[in-house]
């Protein structure tokens, strides 16, 4: 056993900083890492470094007490191989016990770095497999802290929000008209990702959209995100006979708190769709190039749809060449809604 989990006979470690500079989706599918670490240093305080506003989903919500910039001065000499490192940062790093580091440095420059100036265990965990490797990512990671000697926690998400998120996520929905009543049946639809080639062409999620209204008669959440320019919006600003509810500018924290609780997700390859699966959520996500084996959201209901093509999934030199996206394209509205009969979502023709 590489690292004894906390007990009354062995309180060694009662500080961890966490690094990991993921992007959402990458985060979310970490949690139940950050979940193992928590429950197996539970009286430990947990830092976690990375990017604020990722962060500030779990920041004094189970999984840290506190977050830090990744950007912060100083941190940029710990990525520079034998250079003279920040000195504040530096006895900074000496306070902890245990650092966990998630990325592809290895024993490289990094944890090289963070050698030279700690005193306690330095961990580092692989972020992603091999590309031969089809194993999920929630699993991958889960199985190198067990081979640390840490139990490994259940293998889906979770996100857990507070009174003070609800708060202000019931005042949202006060504000675009939408009743207590009504909440539950709200469906949410995010048309994007951080990749446009990634996502689901704008004309079926809008036919989605009028086929969601009309044979469920449910409010709608369209969920705009920095990657989605004004024609999406425009696109959702003329539906009838109800209008959409468009859900721009917010945060992560608050684009979640507003999720949470909602009848049903619908989204790409995308963070937000890893989310909604956190939330719990029955989620639906639309892939094209990227393996569902290793990237699928996890949750309690979830359902991938993709089209088989031969050359899907693609590994990331041909993802950035190919102009075509037949995976995406290929995929029709029919093909959604089986999906959600999947996740308990009948549409009544």
């Amino acid at each position: 056993m590489i690292v004894s989990p906390n007990t009354k006979k062995t309180p060694g470690v009662q500080s961890i900083l966490i690094i990991h500079q993921g992007a959402l989706g990458d985060f979310i599918l970490a949690l139940p890492s950050l979940e193992t670490i928590r429950k197996a240093f539970p009286d430990a305080k947990s830092v976690i470094m990375g990017y604020p506003r990722i962060l500030e989903l779990v920041e004094k919500r189970l999984y840290a007490e506190e977050i830090l910039s990744i950007d912060q001065k100083g941190m940029a000499t710990f990525f520079v191989r034998e250079g003279s490192l920040d000195f504040h940062l530096s006895q900074f790093f000496k306070t902890f016990d245990l650092i966990i580091v998630f990325g592809k440095d290895g024993e490289g420059t990094v944890i090289g770095n963070l050698r030279r100036v700690c005193q306690g265990r330095i961990l580092h965990i692989n972020s992603f497999p091999p590309w031969d490797e089809k194993v999920h990512l929630t699993d991958h990671l889960l199985k190198q802290f067990v081979e640390y000697g840490l139990p490994a926690s259940e293998s889906n998400p979770r996100l857990h929000l507070k009174e003070s998120d609800r708060e202000w996520a019931r005042d949202f929905w006060k504000r675009k008209g939408v009743t207590v009543e009504e909440r539950s049946k709200v469906i949410i639809l995010h048309p994007g990702s951080g990749s446009k080639k990634k996502v689901w062409p704008l004309d079926r999620f809008f036919t989605l959209a009028h086929a969601l209204q009309e044979h469920l008669g449910s409010k709608i959440l369209i969920v705009l995100g920095p990657a989605e320019g004004p024609e999406v919006q425009k696109a959702f600003e003329g539906m009838g006979p109800t209008v959409a509810i468009l859900a721009r500018g917010l945060t992560l924290l608050q684009l979640a708190s507003v999720m949470e609780g909602s009848w049903f997700f619908v989204g790409c390859d995308s963070g937000v769709s890893h989310m909604a699966a956190a939330l719990g959520l029955p989620t639906l996500a639309i892939f094209g190039p990227t393996d569902q084996r290793v990237w699928s959201p996890r949750g309690e209901k979830t359902f991938v749809v993709r089209r088989g093509v031969p050359c899907s999934p693609c590994p990331p030199e041909r993802f950035f060449q190919c102009k075509d996206f037949e995976c995406l394209r290929g995929i029709e509205m029919g093909e959604v809604l089986e999906g959600l009969e999947r996740i308990g979502i009948a549409i009544k023709s």
